[in-house]
């Protein structure tokens, strides 16, 4: 009776074994395969890299990942000659109201 309990806990003890290997082995599977898939996006961004080398006529691109962060007082000292996303939304607010005129009694 005890012998026959023990196998039982072995069996269910092998089968989970297995069910583990199974799920490692798939893992492995999908570590291989982003691995590859950073290799082909280091290859992408090496390219593109290049391609805008090409593109700026051989000017070297400053590599701004490496750069510490802006501060906001460098950030407020840049030109304000436009006024860039205000005149968007100024925009869009005067073609709202055209567009209300326009169509007052539609319904």
């Amino acid at each position: 009776m005890a012998q026959e309990l023990l196998l039982e806990k072995f069996d269910g003890l092998a089968s989970k074994a297995k069910l583990l290997e199974g799920e490692k082995a798939e893992a492995v599977a999908r570590v291989q395969e982003l691995e590859r898939e950073v290799g082909e996006l280091k290859d992408v961004v090496s390219l593109a890299e290049s391609r805008v080398d090409e593109m700026l006529g051989g000017e070297s691109v400053p590599d701004v990942s490496k750069e510490p962060p802006t501060s906001k007082a460098q950030v407020t000292s840049v030109s304000l000659g436009s006024k860039g996303l205000e005149e968007l939304v100024e925009d869009s607010t005067k073609s709202e109201k055209k567009t209300k005129r326009r169509f007052t009694n539609v319904f």
